[in-house]
C-alpha cells in the first residue's frame, strides 16, 4: 500500500497498475544473504506466503556507488528490484516492501512505483527500560522488528538501574539475580537478530546514580563511606525527589573507579559492533558526596571545587574510559554546568528534561546532542503524561517541551536553530512491562520515524494518523506470538 508508507519517502513516483510478484527472493551479493532469511520469515508471518530462493520476485542488488543509507525501490518491471550498498540501506528497502505489498490467495502484489529514499538524521532510536520491569529475552526480538519496520537505526537498551543489573558479569556475579538477567547466549541472540535487520543495539551502563543494585550488592566496592550519623541520609534534590544515599556510587574511591572500568569493559565486549555506549549520568544524588570523606579527599587532591563539579568530573572520567575502549560515549543531560570542562566535547548528550543542562547551552559548549524531549517523546505508565502520534507529528526535532513546572521548557518550548549537531531523536519507554508498552511504542515510534526521517513536516495530521493506523496493524501482526 504505497500511500500508507511510514516514513514518507523523499522521492516517489507512482505509476498506474500493479505488479504480481513471483513468490521468490534473490540476491547475487553475499552482503544480503542474511536479509534473505529475514524477508522470508517476515513474508511468512505477514502474508502466509513462502518465498523460494531463486531469481525473480524480490531482487536485492548491491550497488557500490550508492550512499550507505540510501535505497532504491523499483516495481515498474517484472520484479521488485531493490538497490543499496549496505545492509542498512537494504533493510530500509525491505521495510518499504513489507509495508507496500498486499497478498491475496497466496500471491503478492504491489503498486508500480519508483522510490529513492534516505534519512536526513542518522540517529533514530527507541529506548526500552529493561531494568525496572523485567522483560523476557524473547520479547527483545519484537522491539527489534518494530525498529526494522519503521527504519530506526538504533535500539538503546537500559540494562541497569536501582532495581536490577540485567547484563551478565563474570567480575561481579552477585549482581545477577536469578530470573532477572540475560545470559551470554541471550545477548548473542539479540545482537545477531538486530544486526541481520540493520539495527545496532546501544547498551547502557548507569552511573553514578540509579546505582542501588551496585551499592547494596557490593557495598565494599561501590558504596560511599558515610559517618554513622549520615547513614541512610535522605537528600531532597532540586526536582523535589527524595533519594537515599545508596542510590549513588562513590565518586572518589579508586576501588569504585576501577570497578566501573571493569563493568564498562564487560559491557563493551558484549556489544563489539556498537559504535556508542551509553554511560548514564543523570539524576544522581550527588549531594551525598558532601558527607563522604573519600569523595571530599578526592576533591581536595584533584582541585575539584564541590560535589557539583565532581559530578561533571565523574561523567568526564567515565566518558574517557569509553573512548579508551573504542566507543563514543552517550550521556543524559543530567550533569551540571559546573565543571563541564571535564566532559570531553566528543561525548554525545541526550537532552531530555530541559532542566539540568539545556540544549542551547550544550550546543554552545560544543557538544553534539540527541533530542529526547520528555514531551512528547516519553512513554511512561502514568497515562496522564502520555502523548500520541498526533503530538509527535506536530513536534519538531529542534524543539523541546515539558509538562513539569521545574523544566525550563514548561512555559515556553525551547527551540534551537537547525544544525547538524542535533544528530537525531529517540523515543524513551520507561518502567513498563512489554504488554503495556508495545502498542504505544509502535504508534509513537511511527511518528518519530516520520519526523526524523525528514525534518520538514509532510502532509497533515489526519492523513498521517491514517497511515500510522495501517502500518501499526501490520507491525503488530509481524510481532504477534505464533
Amino acid at each position: 500500500m504505497l500511500k500508507h508508507l511510514v516514513p514518507t519517502p523523499k522521492k516517489i513516483e507512482v505509476l498506474d497498475g500493479t505488479l504480481k510478484i513471483e513468490n521468490a527472493i534473490y540476491t547475487e551479493s553475499d552482503k544480503f544473504d542474511t536479509l534473505t532469511g529475514v524477508m522470508k520469515d517476515a513474508v511468512k508471518k505477514l502474508f502466509r506466503v513462502d518465498l523460494e530462493s531463486k531469481n525473480g520476485g524480490i531482487v536485492m542488488q548491491y550497488c557500490e556507488n550508492l550512499p550507505t543509507n540510501l535505497y532504491i525501490f523499483d516495481s515498474t518491471g517484472d520484479n521488485i528490484v531493490l538497490k543499496a550498498s549496505s545492509v542498512e540501506g537494504m533493510s530500509y528497502a525491505l521495510a518499504t516492501t513489507l509495508q507496500a505489498v498486499t497478498a491475496s490467495a497466496g500471491k503478492l502484489t504491489v503498486g508500480r512505483a519508483i522510490i529513492e529514499d534516505y534519512p536526513e538524521k542518522d540517529y533514530r532510536a527507541l529506548m526500552v527500560d529493561l531494568a525496572r520491569q523485567w522483560h523476557l529475552a524473547s520479547t527483545i526480538s519484537r522491539y527489534i522488528d518494530v525498529c526494522f519496520m519503521l527504519k530506526m537505526k538504533y535500539l538503546h537498551l537500559h540494562f541497569i538501574d536501582n532495581q536490577s543489573y540485567t547484563l551478565p558479569s563474570r567480575a561481579f556475579p552477585k549482581l545477577n539475580v536469578e530470573g532477572r538477567y540475560y545470559t551470554y547466549e541471550d545477548i548473542e541472540n539479540m545482537r545477531a537478530y538486530a544486526s541481520a535487520r540493520g539495527i545496532t543495539i546501544i547498551p547502557e551502563f548507569e552511573a553514578p546514580g540509579h546505582a542501588r543494585i551496585l551499592t547494596n550488592t557490593y557495598p565494599e566496592v561501590f558504596a560511599n563511606t558515610l559517618p554513622e550519623s549520615a547513614d541512610g541520609v535522605v537528600i531532597v534534590t532540586e526536582m523535589g525527589v527524595k533519594l537515599k544515599s545508596d542510590t549513588i556510587i562513590c565518586g572518589g574511591s579508586k576501588v569504585t573507579n576501577d570497578a566501573v572500568r571493569t563493568l564498562l569493559t564487560e559491557m563493551c565486549e558484549l556489544f563489539p559492533e556498537a559504535p556508542y555506549v551509553h554511560i548514564g549520568g543523570d539524576e544522581a544524588n550527588f549531594k551525598v558526596w558532601d558527607y563522604c570523606p573519600v569523595c571530599k579527599q578526592y576533591m581536595e587532591e584533584n582541585n575539584v571545587a564541590d560535589s557539583h563539579e565532581l559530578y561533571s568530573e565523574f561523567v568526564g572520567r567515565v566518558a574517557r574510559m569509553a573512548f579508551e575502549l573504542g566507543k563514543t560515549p552517550i550521556v543524559w543531560e543530567g550533569f551540571p554546568k559546573n565543571g563541564v570542562h571535564h566532559v570531553p566535547k566528543e561525548t554525545i548528550v541526550i537532552a531530555w528534561e530541559s532542566h539540568y543542562h539545556l540544549a542551547p547551552d550544550l550546543l554552545e559548549e560544543g557538544f553534539k546532542i540527541i533530542n529526547a524531549s520528555w514531551e512528547p517523546m516519553y512513554i511512561v505508565p502514568d497515562i496522564t503524561k502520555r502523548w500520541g502520534p498526533q503530538e509527535i507529528f506536530e513536534w519538531g526535532i529542534y524543539n523541546w517541551q515539558h509538562w513539569y513546572k521545574v523544566s525550563a521548557a514548561y512555559d515556553k518550548p525551547i527551540t534551537v536553530e537547525p544544525t547538524e549537531n542535533v544528530l537525531g531523536a529517540q523515543i524513551c519507554s520507561w518502567e513498563s512491562i512489554y504488554d503495556l508498552e508495545i502498542n504505544k511504542i509502535i504508534v509513537n515510534l511511527s511518528a518519530l520515524s516520520e519526523r526524523v526521517w525528514s525534518t520538514e513536516r509532510v502532509g497533515n495530521v489526519d492523513e498521517f494518523c491514517d497511515r500510522v493506523n495501517f502500518t501499526s496493524k501490520r507491525i503488530a501482526q509481524l510481532i504477534q506470538e505464533v
